[in-house]
C-alpha cells in the first residue's frame, strides 16, 4: 500500500490530536470579564433579535464555524456535517486550510461539501499568509465562497517539525486583499493578535480580523506531540489569549470588522466577546469535539440549547439586539486592568 501523503497524514493527526488534548475547561480569559445584570430591562423575550450582520449576510446568530479541517476522508465527513449545521442554524461556516488542495487537487471534494451541504449560506475559504493572489483565487472559486480567510500560524509553524521557517507574508496579504473577488478575513490560529499586529493588517488594506486567542486548541501543544525531537508546549506561553485579544483590538473597533475565536465553550464567552468588540464568535473546537465525540443531531442540540442560552443572558444584561450587549455594563479583574495598563489600552466601561 502506497504511504499517504505526509500534509494528509499532518491532516489526520490534526483531528486525533485535537481530540485528545481537548478539555471543556477554556483558557481564554473570559472569567476576568464580569457582566452586570440589569434588574429593569423593559423587554420581553419575544422581541430579543440575535442576528448579525456578518460581511453583507443576515446570520440568525452570533456565532459561526470556524476553520477546522480539510484534506483528508475524515474531514470530508466533518466539513459535510458542519455545514449541514450552519445550513440549519443559518450562520456561517468556514474551510480548514486549503493549502492541501492546492497541492494536491484531488482533495478538492473534502472542501467542496461545504458548499454542497450549505448551497445558499455563507461559506469560507482558508489559505495561508504564504499563498499568492491567484492561488486564493483558486480555493475561493473552488467552493464559491462568499469570503476569505488568510490564516497567520508562525508559532505553530515553528513547533512543527516540517514547518516553515520564512514567514514573510505582508506583500501577499497585500496582493490577496487587492486582488481577491471577496472580502478577507485575516486570523490567527489560536496565539492571538497584538494591536501592534492589528495596525499592520490595517496597512495592507485588511479590513475583518479574527484575533482568534489562546485558549481552546493549542497548535504548540499538538504539533510538540508530533515532533519527537523538541518539546515547544512552552511557544504558548508568547500568545494572548482570546480575552487579551479583544482588548488589544480595542483601539481599531471604529475602523476594522473584529470576529472573536479560540477557547469558547459557552453562550457566556460569546456575549462577553460581542460586549468586548466582537461582530460574531468563531467556533471550532467545541464544535469538532461533539462532531467526533457524539453525533451530528447531539451537536446540533448542542448549539440550540446554545443559542437559547444566548438570549436568556441578553435579557438578563436587558439587550434586545446584539448592539444592546456593546452598551452592558462591564467590570475587569484586577489583573486584566494591570494588562491594560501596560500595554495601554483604554478599557471598555
Amino acid at each position: 500500500m502506497p504511504k499517504q501523503d505526509e500534509q494528509i497524514q499532518r491532516k489526520v493527526e490534526h483531528l486525533f490530536l485535537a481530540e485528545k488534548y481537548f478539555t471543556d475547561e477554556s483558557y481564554a480569559g473570559f472569567e476576568g470579564v464580569r457582566l452586570i445584570h440589569n434588574a429593569i430591562p423593559e423587554l420581553s423575550m419575544s422581541e430579543i433579535d440575535t442576528s448579525v450582520d456578518f460581511l453583507g449576510f443576515k446570520a440568525s446568530h452570533p456565532f459561526y464555524f470556524n476553520a477546522i479541517t480539510g484534506g483528508s476522508n475524515q474531514s470530508e465527513k466533518f466539513n459535510s456535517e458542519l455545514a449541514k449545521l450552519a445550513n440549519d442554524f443559518n450562520i456561517p461556516v468556514s474551510s480548514g486550510s486549503m493549502g492541501v488542495y492546492l497541492r494536491i487537487p484531488e482533495t478538492a471534494n473534502s472542501f467542496k461539501v461545504l458548499r454542497e451541504n450549505d448551497p445558499k449560506g455563507f461559506v469560507i475559504a482558508n489559505v495561508s499568509a504564504k499563498a499568492n493572489a491567484k492561488q486564493a483565487q483558486k480555493a475561493i472559486d473552488l467552493i464559491d465562497a462568499n469570503a476569505l480567510q488568510i490564516h497567520l500560524n508562525v508559532l505553530q509553524e515553528l513547533a512543527m517539525p516540517e514547518g516553515e521557517r520564512e514567514f514573510y507574508w505582508l506583500d501577499n496579504i497585500k496582493d490577496i486583499v487587492s486582488n481577491v473577488n471577496v472580502p478577507v478575513i485575516v486570523k490567527e490560529v489560536g496565539f492571538g493578535l497584538s494591536q501592534e499586529n492589528i495596525r499592520q493588517l490595517k496597512k495592507c488594506g485588511v479590513k475583518s480580523i479574527d484575533i482568534s486567542g489562546f485558549g481552546g486548541t493549542d497548535f504548540a501543544e499538538i504539533e510538540t506531540a508530533r515532533n519527537h525531537e523538541l518539546d515547544l508546549t512552552y511557544l504558548d506561553q508568547f500568545s494572548l489569549s482570546t480575552v487579551e485579544s479583544l482588548l488589544e483590538a480595542q483601539s481599531s473597533l471604529d475602523d476594522t470588522t473584529i470576529f472573536a475565536s479560540g477557547g469558547i465553550r459557552t453562550a457566556m464567552d460569546i456575549v462577553k466577546a460581542l460586549k468586548l468588540g466582537a461582530t460574531s464568535v468563531g467556533i471550532s473546537g467545541l464544535a469538532l469535539h461533539h462532531l467526533q465525540k457524539f453525533s451530528l443531531d447531539e451537536t446540533k442540540l448542542l448549539f440550540e440549547s446554545i443559542s437559547v442560552q444566548i438570549k436568556i443572558i441578553m435579557a438578563a444584561i436587558g439587550a434586545k439586539n446584539i448592539q444592546d450587549i456593546k452598551k452592558a455594563p462591564i467590570l475587569f479583574d484586577g489583573d486584566l486592568k494591570d494588562y491594560a495598563i501596560q500595554r495601554n489600552i483604554v478599557l471598555p466601561s
